[in-house]
């Protein structure tokens, strides 16, 4: 014998139900004579019954010095196995295994269920007899084996199971890593289903029952048990995968339904609260692949090809189960085959496959990490400056709402404090706006000033004709230029003010590619056809492109050049610089001039605020309130970095339009 002999396989195998489960051996022998044996067919399932199958096969052993051999009888899960040996006077003696048997009380420690079988008869033909009662599906392997030969052939199998399974468990634990790291759900369920699995496949191959020291009936119970556990965890994992709740949320919530009852199932029948059926067991399976099918053919046909990667792995992992169950329930369609039979490549192509797709999962998730922390690097030092801010401000605020509960203000009171301070608010908006109307009907005149005084000057030099006005023309324009364009831009600033109502009523900003190089050096030499002052701008090398509205955001950077050139000195030049990133582009206008206190960095961006002590500058307060309006109308920000007597930097972000 140079390897295992499959009784089965050569049709050495005869098999009798008996439907009673009350006949002895004796009877079985008589029954035996009177030929109610039958040939047990290749790749046979009994399927669930309550039936004690008996089966019967004849050996003939050579004489030969080394006549030891064992039987293998499989699979691990047969509740109770005896076999009858046959001895020299015709007598019986019985052994008895089974997974509900104590696994120290195996003669030879494996998996599956090895009898030693006497060598005193060799020479002779005997006639064996196996005793089947299980609540598990029934049926046979038999394989006879010499013992070197049974450990040389089992050497390599039991160590690529071992392999098997913990590639599976690193698969879970490199899941839960990404769990960890991502807080993607779909890795949480990956890592359980993959833990499941190997704890049912270790069940059912027996590798579970010789490992961990559980009474026999105990490790019955959860090895039927985990059967739910694993319907409950493949549907809902691959329910997830396929985006049903958002697809087919109807049938995703009766799967919610269905997986709460099988987890119920599981607890249940693992604590023996319930009693095990194999047919509703297998049933609820069914209903759980048919569900599975049903949703995969749906997203096909809907055209959802961004899923065939998972479905393809389903259909390869489980689509043999269907054939499986129906002969399990007693319904022969297609070739018989056992779970034990089912060949092992396709759920590993299927294993494969799903990893793969969560592999291309990680990949989105991390790149999204990554491109958020970019952005998160390019601001994190003001954001930080905002948050210390932020915090001292909400700290107090708690500190305020702490001392006014212990107070236990009566409510009254409390209404009367409310009304008090609405009042002197409302009297604090009117004021400001009688002082804005003043201060803006100055602003006005302030120009309109300019212009008439300069006018009636030329006025009078044409009026002496001998005198030669060119070069003093050029000046008298320049002025009427700053002054008109002053005005100008304190009307653009009020109609700004209406149109950003306008537009955030509605539906947003007109869209316009534009790249911000070419806005910002049309902007500087217009500048500089009315002014003697030195702008010297940066600008990016390639197109730093963004989608906004030209006027506004034109109007936002003459805004900030504007305050660049009036609160710094007339000797100082005016840095201007456009940069972009991956994913934002950036404006950053500098100037020289006395800078801003740390506590009113924030508050020049509100409605009408001016600093004191700059009050003899000329302004209405409604230019960096507009144009931060308008950046974050834009997706954008504006921010400001100044210490006082180190100038002044503005920074414009703008969403960058990647072509």
């Amino acid at each position: 014998m140079h390897q295992g002999i499959e009784l089965e396989k050569i049709g050495a195998v005869s098999y009798l139900r008996d439907a009673s489960g009350k006949d002895t051996l004796s009877d079985i022998i008589a029954k035996d004579k009177r030929g109610a044996f039958i040939p047990l067919p290749p790749d046979w399932v009994a399927g669930y019954t309550k039936d004690t199958i008996w089966f019967k096969f004849t050996l003939e052993f050579p004489a030969v010095t080394n006549n030891k051999y064992w039987l293998e009888i499989s699979p691990a899960i047969l509740d109770n196995i005896v076999l009858y040996i046959p001895g020299a006077d015709n007598s019986y003696s019985s052994m008895q295994l089974g997974d509900h048997q104590p696994v120290q009380a195996r003669p030879i420690m494996h998996r599956n269920f090895i009898f030693p079988l006497p060598p005193e008869l060799s020479g002779t033909a005997q006639t064996y007899y196996v005793r089947i009662q299980s609540t598990s599906v029934i049926n046979l392997h038999a394989t006879l084996w010499q013992p070197h030969i049974f450990i040389s052939d089992h050497s390599r199998p039991d160590a690529l199971t071992g392999a098997y399974y913990g590639v599976r468990l690193f698969l879970a634990f490199f899941a839960s890593i990404l769990w960890i790291w991502l807080r993607n759900k779909i890795f949480l369920l990956y890592a359980l289903y993959q833990c499941v699995a190997c704890i049912t496949q270790a069940y059912l191959a027996g590798t579970a029952q010789i490992s961990l020291p559980l009474a026999p009936l105990t490790s019955d119970a959860i090895q039927k048990s985990t059967n739910f556990l694993l319907m409950a965890t493949v549907l809902i994992f691959y329910a997830t995968l396929f985006q049903l709740d958002k697809h087919l949320p109807r049938l995703f919530r009766l799967i919610q339904g269905i997986v709460s009852l099988e987890f119920v199932l599981f607890i249940g029948i693992s604590t023996s609260l319930l009693a095990f059926s194999g047919p509703v067991t297998n049933l609820l399976l069914l209903l759980n692949i048919s569900i599975l099918l049903y949703a995969s053919v749906w997203l096909l046909y809907r055209q959802h090809f961004d899923r065939v990667l998972y479905i393809l792995a389903f259909w390869l992992g489980f689509g043999l189960y269907v054939l499986i169950l129906l002969h399990n329930l007693g319904i022969p369609i297609g070739p018989s085959i056992t779970m034990m039979d089912m060949p092992i490549f396709l759920p590993l192509v299927s294993l494969t496959l799903v990893t793969l797709g969560l592999v291309d999962i990680a990949k989105k998730e991390a790149e999204k990490k990554l491109q958020a922390k970019e952005l998160a690097l390019e601001l994190s030092e003001e954001s930080k400056r905002i948050l210390d801010q932020r915090v001292r401000e909400r700290t107090h605020q708690l500190a305020l709402s702490n001392t006014q509960l212990n107070q236990e203000i009566a409510e009254r009171q409390a209404l009367h404090v409310m009304l008090e301070d609405s009042l002197v608010k409302q009297k604090e908006l009117m004021q400001a706006q009688r002082e804005f109307f003043a201060m803006a009907s100055h602003e006005f005149r302030t120009p309109l000033a300019i212009i008439d005084t300069t006018s009636q000057r030329l006025s009078l030099l044409q009026s002496q004709p001998n005198l030669d006005t060119s070069a003093m023309l050029t000046p008298a324009l320049r002025k009427i230029r700053r002054a008109t364009q002053r005005m100008s831009r304190m009307i653009d600033n009020f109609l700004s003010m209406d149109r950003l109502d306008a537009i955030n009523a509605s539906h947003g900003f007109s869209q316009k590619l534009l790249d911000l190089r070419q806005v910002v050096q049309t902007t500087v030499e217009h500048y500089q056809d009315f002014s003697y002052r030195n702008i010297v701008m940066e600008l990016s090398p390639t197109a730093a492109n963004v989608l906004g509205d030209q006027y506004l955001i034109t109007l936002v950077i003459s805004n900030l050049l504007d305050n660049a050139l009036k609160y710094s000195p007339a000797e100082t030049d005016v840095m201007m610089r456009v940069f972009h990133g991956q994913h934002y582009c950036h404006i950053e206008i500098q100037d020289f001039g006395p800078g801003i206190a740390p506590e009113l960095q924030e508050r020049i961006f509100e409605k009408y605020m001016r600093i004191e002590g700059n009050m003899t500058v000329h302004g209405t307060g409604l230019g960096l309130h507009v144009a931060r309006r308008i950046a974050e109308g834009h997706g954008g920000q504006l921010i400001v970095r100044s210490e006082p007597g180190q100038g002044t930097c503005f920074r414009l972000t703008l969403p960058r339009h990647n072509l």
